[in-house]
């Protein structure tokens, strides 16, 4: 995403709908702007999106990240891989992030039955 806004966020959840070829079903996320307008009371239009889409949405309580823990733990493994890195270009950058996600998809996880997300979207699309 090129920024972070709730108007990205947006255009992002269709995007990913759109790839995956199944229905999203549930979101959960903390109470980032990106998200939510959870200060003003107003629906931000992500949480719009979502209502339009029929997915369930939850939030985390302020300040309480470990209820986002497989999230946080990503975001632990993306800094820790990306702390100190430096990039003479954004394609130098992009092409870092490209080998990135390959490497973190095709990984093997506890989580998924000692499978990696990869197999796991096959599994789910060759079954349905």
């Amino acid at each position: 995403m090129d920024e972070k806004s709730t108007y990205q966020t947006t255009k992002f959840l269709e995007t990913l709908e759109a790839e995956l070829g199944f229905k999203i079903e549930k979101i959960q996320s903390d109470n980032g702007r990106e998200f939510t307008n959870a200060e003003n009371g107003k629906k931000a239009l992500f949480e719009l999106k979502l209502e339009e889409l029929g997915i369930e949405y939850m939030t985390t309580r302020p300040y309480s990240p470990w209820q986002n823990g497989k999230v946080e733990r990503s975001h632990r493994l993306d800094s820790n891989y990306y702390l100190g890195k430096r990039f003479r270009s954004l394609e130098k950058l992009r092409r870092s992030v490209k080998r990135y996600c390959s490497r973190y998809n095709n990984i093997s996880r506890k989580v998924l039955n000692f499978k990696s997300p990869n197999e796991m979207l096959k599994e789910y699309r060759t079954n349905n």
